[in-house]
């Protein structure tokens, strides 16, 4: 009796602690400046990993990011490297005359608890380590000029992925916004999160929280109120189960950017 509820005060403890990195961990965020950059002009691809929005805290490691500028007419992969001004990351792209999409990609990885910290590495760098988790990040940034087609409303791809159901920069404040969360291609049941740049310097905090929800356009649908101009942010996360062996984990982060007009 006791053993079962060692084990099982080890399982609760493991679980306390991937829950705890999961909520801490960085968000990854791809934003551009000059902000009112048009199409036509050249601008500056900016990836954040942050708790706060707008300000970075530390730059993700350039071998493990990817980014690539994605157009009705096909795709370009954007050169990125470690910002000299900020801790960073940052890119050269132009941007583009019709909607466009960049994606941005944080390669999966791992990181363990130990009785020393979290650390890099999985459970065969780790022996002593309680758990292991693969962490992942998705970002996408809605450039471009005005959507003439659906070309905004079709997915990319991405593991773990935000889909808008129409452009949202076309969202007035007071209005919602609608999106579709899907997992593996497949609609998912999840909260997502929004806020926008300059709301608050607290971190980790958020404007706007809901659940997705099932309306006439599917299930997997978030609407989120648009309360402010600027620059937005919607977040949703979700863990599934680690292929690797000594990895029990993998955690999905997904972000999209775009701007609201005054």
């Amino acid at each position: 009796m006791f053993q079962s509820k060692f084990a099982a005060s080890m399982a609760i403890g493991a679980a306390t602690f991937l829950i705890g990195m999961s909520a801490s961990a960085h968000e990854f965020i791809a934003s551009h400046t000059p902000a009112n950059a048009k199409p036509g002009e050249n601008a500056t691809l900016v990836l954040d990993s942050t708790h706060q929005f707008g300000l970075p805290e530390e730059a993700e490691g350039v071998n493990d990011v990817r980014a690539t500028l994605i157009t009705a007419d096909g795709t370009n992969d954007i050169a990125i490297s470690q910002n000299d001004d900020a801790p960073n990351l940052i890119g050269s792209f132009d941007i583009p005359n019709p909607a466009s999409w960049i994606a941005a990609h944080r390669l999966g990885v791992v990181w363990s608890q130990t009785p020393d910290g979290w650390q890099a590495g999985g459970a065969d760098e780790h022996p002593d380590a309680i758990a292991s988790t693969r962490y992942e990040k998705f970002a996408k940034l809605l450039v471009g000029g005005e959507s003439t087609s659906d070309f905004v409303t079709k997915p990319i791809g991405d593991m773990l992925e935000i889909v808008p159901l129409s452009d949202p920069r076309d969202t007035k404040v007071g209005e919602d916004a609608e999106f579709r969360i899907l997992l593996n291609g497949h609609p998912l049941t999840t909260s997502v999160l929004a806020t926008y740049a300059g709301f608050t310097e607290t971190p980790s905090s958020w404007a706007y929280a809901t659940d997705t929800l099932s309306t006439a356009d599917g299930s997997g649908i978030a609407k989120i109120r648009v309360s402010a101009p600027g620059l937005w942010i919607v977040r949703v996360a979700a863990d599934m189960p680690d292929a690797e062996e000594g990895v029990g984990n993998h955690n999905l982060r997904a972000t999209l950017s775009f701007a609201v007009e005054e």
